[in-house]
């Protein structure tokens, strides 16, 4: 029996399928524990206000030391136990301490640095690989007590062997929501779109996300067959409306907002090709949930999510960050070869159902496990 222990700072719908899944299997006892309730900023972009806990999950004391969150782990000595070290330091070396099994689970370290340089990705990716050197204090800590570390893709498997953590300890554990079932497609955005073909974008407006990156890229088409819609909170203070207004596509973009989560898939429906323009995304689980209702996907190669989500040229097209000419070729390429819409659509419903399932994930999870603990 693996009994497992999840420590996570706020409950994730993005998690809690893969969470149910794992706790299914017949070879699993799993808890998780939540060390913070829910965030107000996460209710304002549409994510749910309440957490409806499952039996297997609970919520420690706020801002408690270790001694008491494991309170509501009776037999913690006795567990596995996934956490990310960039917020619970404390919990781990005290799993250390105690000659605990404990495993590190994260995406890839970076978005601090990247909102200190204001998102200037160029200096970004110069300071980047310095700053994860000089994190080998943590690595060190995961080299010498922890059984391996989990990442979210390449991005962070990379990240971490720089910080000093041997490959042999590094293994893929992905965001790995439901998919997504087939809804009555959003007649706001088909209003819209009056026949028009359409780019969507899912997620919050701003600058991590790429926002301005892709309505440049989206101006610079100069197309009337397409148009494009931002579905998500709108953090400029009007500055997005206003560069489109800049740019003369104000007929051809629509400000959706933040749209609830349960009816997500109706806005998924209205389109026809998906695009995550962001600087910095530790994963991107809006490329899940595109990718199993068929939408072909572009997304930066400074998103975890796609350099497994995507199959580059296959299920849509991986673009530079931060580039306004490489996103606006990979969507010049739908315009000028709208079958690709359908072909990279179907296939990436199929590398969704075959890779990215909850269950698969839970399978990712007790293979790695089983591993480190046979060596």
């Amino acid at each position: 029996m693996n009994k497992i222990c999840v420590w996570m700072n706020i409950p994730s719908h993005y998690q809690s399928a893969f969470y149910s899944a794992l706790a299914a299997r017949d070879d699993v006892d799993l808890k998780v524990v939540y060390l913070n309730g829910a965030s107000a900023d996460r209710a304002a972009e549409g994510w749910k206000n309440e957490h409806d806990t499952q039996d297997f999950e609970c919520f420690a004391e706020p801002n408690g030391p270790p001694e008491v969150w494991l309170e509501m782990v009776p037999d913690w000595r006795e567990r596995i136990h996934l956490c990310c070290g960039y917020f619970s330091i404390d919990l781990l070396d005290y799993f250390s301490r105690n000659n605990a099994q404990w495993c590190h689970w994260s995406e890839m370290p970076g978005i601090r640095l990247a909102e200190l340089l204001g998102f200037r990705m160029l200096l970004f990716r110069f300071l980047n690989p310095l700053m994860l050197m000089a994190k080998h204090s943590e690595g060190r800590r995961i080299k010498e007590f922890a059984l391996g570390a989990f990442g979210q893709g390449v991005l962070a498997d990379r990240a971490f062997q720089k910080m000093g953590v041997p490959a042999e300890k590094i293994a893929d554990l992905f965001y790995t929501p439901n998919g997504m079932k087939k809804a009555e497609p959003c007649g706001q955005i088909l209003s819209f779109a009056k026949g028009r073909k359409i780019f969507l974008a899912v997620g919050a407006l701003c600058p991590r996300k790429g926002i301005d990156i892709l309505l440049k890229a989206y101006a610079r088409l100069k197309t009337n067959d397409w148009c494009l819609v931002l579905c998500g909170l709108d953090k400029s203070d009007g500055l997005y409306e206003n560069l489109v207004k800049k740019l003369g596509v104000q007929e051809q973009v629509l400000f959706l907002g933040a749209y609830p989560v349960e009816r997500i898939s109706e806005v998924y429906c209205a389109a026809d090709v998906f695009v995550l323009a962001s600087r910095f995304d530790g994963w991107g689980a809006v490329l899940n949930e595109a990718a199993s209702l068929g939408l072909p996907m572009i997304g930066t190669d400074l998103c975890g999510g796609s350099w497994h989500v995507i199959d580059d040229g296959r299920t849509g097209f991986r673009v530079r960050a931060d580039s306004v000419s490489s996103l606006r070729a990979a969507m010049k390429k739908y315009i000028e070869q709208p079958e690709l819409t359908e072909t990279q659509g179907n296939a990436a419903r199929v590398h969704f159902e075959e890779s990215f399932t909850p269950v698969r994930n839970a399978e990712r999870l007790i293979k790695a496990l089983t591993m480190w603990r046979a060596s």
